[in-house]
């Protein structure tokens, strides 16, 4: 038979497609990553044998083209093979919105996680024995991804409240105008998609301050992979940018690059983070900016936010540098940039 989508389903904040594909020869889940682009990534996980296991990896890649079967050696299930309630499979979507799993009944058969496609690591499956070439197997990794099941599906619940939207604004502008007194601008920047997404422009004292809201609702992909344990403290961002009053006229530079930098970490599957640069030439003289987080550094003017679903909000200034500067926090970390610096003074450009 010629490979049948049994179920498919868009991420709700990416590029990103989950299909579960079934054979006459197996079950597998796929994440297409960019798969309206003209350069798809593909992630793969084995979900199951429908046939009897080949004796090894070599017999299992025996006809090219095929998807292979998991070897009997790392099949948890009957080895003849078995079959799969197709109308009981569903597909879960985690937080991040670039890694799924997918369920039977309720209960998690297989699991593409953020940090799948590295050292040869594919996904989990509950039918998967040890470290297979095609799927790891799930059984003591299952506590986790319950859990983060569970936690997906209450956050993506938040959205299908009519007002959501509403009490984000109102947690972001109340902890604005608590710092600035009132906004002067208010701009959307989501282009009328999925997540909503605004920018507010306000003033303390000589300085100017531009700083996106709402942005912080999604969490970031991949922060886990550089986090670990406290990921969660670092996955929610807002972008910022301060200028003193008499370089005003470079907020009409600096707002545009946070409107496409508050979709980056969702268009690229990726992180912003302290100390990140990326190229940025619209400012004579200086080649980048750099993300300083200001939950790293110490006595900056600045927004305090409460915590959000009960994660930290990180504001993430903007700050253009020059390809020097750049180079040496490559070659020495932004920490070592730092030193012997004014944060409240750095995060603030006077041209």
């Amino acid at each position: 038979m010629e490979p049948e989508v049994v179920i498919d389903d868009w991420s709700p904040v990416a590029d990103i497609q989950a299909i579960v594909e079934k054979s006459d020869k197996n079950y597998y889940f796929y994440l297409w990553v960019n798969a309206m682009s003209e350069e798809p990534e593909m992630r793969t996980c084995w979900i199951c044998n429908r046939v009897a296991a080949p004796r090894d990896i070599e017999q299992a890649f025996a006809v090219e083209g095929e998807a292979p079967c998991m070897p009997a050696e790392f099949v948890a299930h009957d080895p003849g093979g078995i079959e799969l309630n197709d109308d009981s499979l569903s597909i879960e979507w985690f937080a991040e919105g670039d890694s799924a799993a997918v369920l039977s009944d309720g209960k998690i058969i297989a699991v593409i996680p953020c940090f799948s496609g590295y050292d040869g690591f594919y996904g989990y499956s509950a039918y998967a024995r040890g470290t297979g070439p095609f799927a790891w197997e799930l059984k003591g990794a299952y506590p986790r991804f319950a859990k983060e099941v569970d936690d997906s599906r209450e956050f993506w619940a938040f959205f299908d409240d009519e007002n959501f939207w509403g009490k984000v604004q109102d947690f972001h502008i109340n902890t604005l105008n608590r710092f600035w007194g009132k906004e002067e601008k208010y701009y959307a920047i989501d282009g009328g998609e999925f997540p909503p997404k605004a920018l507010a422009q306000g003033r303390r004292g000589d300085t100017l301050y531009a700083i996106t809201l709402g942005v912080s609702m999604i969490p970031m992909p991949k922060v886990e992979m550089s986090y670990e344990d406290d990921y969660k403290d670092f996955r929610r961002m807002e972008l910022g940018f301060a200028c003193s009053a008499r370089s005003e006229e470079l907020l009409s530079r600096l707002i545009p690059a946070m409107s496409g930098l508050s979709a980056f970490p969702w268009s690229e599957i990726t992180f912003l983070g302290h100390g990140h640069t990326i190229p940025f030439d619209s400012i004579k003289g200086y080649n980048f900016l750099l993300f300083l987080n200001d939950r790293r550094l110490g006595n900056t003017d600045a927004p305090h936010y409460d915590d959000f679903m009960g994660e930290k909000v990180n504001l993430l200034w903007l700050v253009p540098i020059t390809r020097k500067d750049q180079k040496f926090i490559v070659d020495n970390g932004v920490e070592e940039y730092l030193k012997g610096k004014d944060s409240s003074k750095i995060i603030v450009f006077d041209g």
